[in-house]
């Protein structure tokens, strides 16, 4: 099972594409981690990497980019030796606020021999991490867009 966090933005969709798959940026926000992405921008295949860095311990996350639609979803799936899983970020139009946008970001992850116990622990605290990582990254772009307030759960008043 994978969990989802979602969000409402009055950002607009390219604005919020922009904030959510600008992946070293997320780097400010999940401690102790430091993203390296390739140079230029994000293309299929391409691989990132998330560096979590405990005193002398280090820890890669190798993720390829697998789907790339700009604008609209990427697709990273992870080929580690100790993370394997996925994430899959949506971005589309609301509905609701026609000059905003919705952000889904879907993820499973999990310790290669231990997919159960680890998945469900992921889908525990995945949407709490993430959760954090996907409402900082937009509004910090909310806050370069000057008619922007910031991100809220569907549902919730903003």
């Amino acid at each position: 099972m994978a969990f989802t966090v979602s969000r409402s933005t009055p950002l607009a969709p390219e604005v919020a594409w922009s904030a959510v798959t600008d992946l070293a940026e997320h780097t400010r926000d999940v401690p102790f981690t430091d993203v390296q992405v390739p140079a230029g921008r994000l293309v299929l295949g391409a691989e990132v990497i998330a560096w979590t860095r405990l005193g002398p311990l280090a820890v890669a996350d190798r993720m390829l980019v697998t789907a790339l639609d700009p604008g609209r979803r990427l697709r990273l799936v992870k080929v580690g030796r100790l993370l394997r899983g996925w994430a899959d970020i949506t971005v589309r139009a609301d509905p609701q606020h026609p000059d905003g946008a919705l952000v889904d970001w879907t993820e499973e992850l999990w310790l290669p021999g231990l997919r159960g116990p680890t998945r469900r622990l992921g889908d525990r605290v995945g949407p709490i991490v993430f959760g954090r990582v996907v409402d900082a990254v937009l509004a910090r772009a909310a806050d370069d867009d000057q008619d922007a307030v910031q991100p809220t759960r569907p549902g919730s008043a903003p």
